[in-house]
């Protein structure tokens, strides 16, 4: 683990989440945490109550996990990790800021390359979805298929069209 400043001890949600613990994750965050979606500002997930589907849908998605990098300075830090989801490398940095307690407060995430973004995009998404209803997870699959086919495509034609 690299810090900045004063070592810090390894962050509870790391690992609880190497450990595929989902009740260790969710108590990792303060009971108002908020975490912001990777996909869009507009999904933002408030309370435990809120989280612990988030997290149960992302640790049926994410293959591999396996986190690089601990950066902490304060009440602040990033992690990275890398997964798969499905035959994708994903790579994945999470901000978050620590309130009282040491529990996380609010949390951030961000995924890299698009291709993978887009794959997850789907699978999550749809995850979610289902867990109101079959329709609304194959829906949300539907809306999202789109995105993850031109994001592929681009992937490997578009790097063509663009490198000198």
């Amino acid at each position: 683990m690299a810090s900045i400043g004063p070592s810090s001890p390894t962050l509870a949600l790391r690992t609880a989440m190497e450990a595929g613990d989902v009740a260790g994750i969710v108590d990792s965050f303060a009971p108002d945490a908020v975490l912001h979606s990777p996909f869009t500002s507009k999904l933002v997930f408030t309370g435990r109550e809120q989280i612990g589907p988030v997290v149960e849908v992302i640790l049926e998605i994410l293959q591999g996990l396996r986190y690089t990098e601990e950066v902490c300075s304060g009440d602040t830090g990033f992690l990275v990790s890398e997964a798969r989801v499905g035959n994708l490398d994903i790579q994945i940095v999470d901000y978050y800021r620590l309130g009282a307690r040491g529990k996380i407060q609010e949390f951030t995430v961000f995924f890299r390359p698009l291709p993978a973004t887009a794959a997850a995009l789907r699978r999550i998404g749809a995850g979610l979805g289902r867990r109101h209803s079959p329709a609304r997870g194959a829906l949300v699959s539907a809306l999202a298929a789109p995105m993850a086919v031109m994001a592929r495509t681009g992937d490997s034609l578009g790097v063509r069209l663009v490198r000198p």
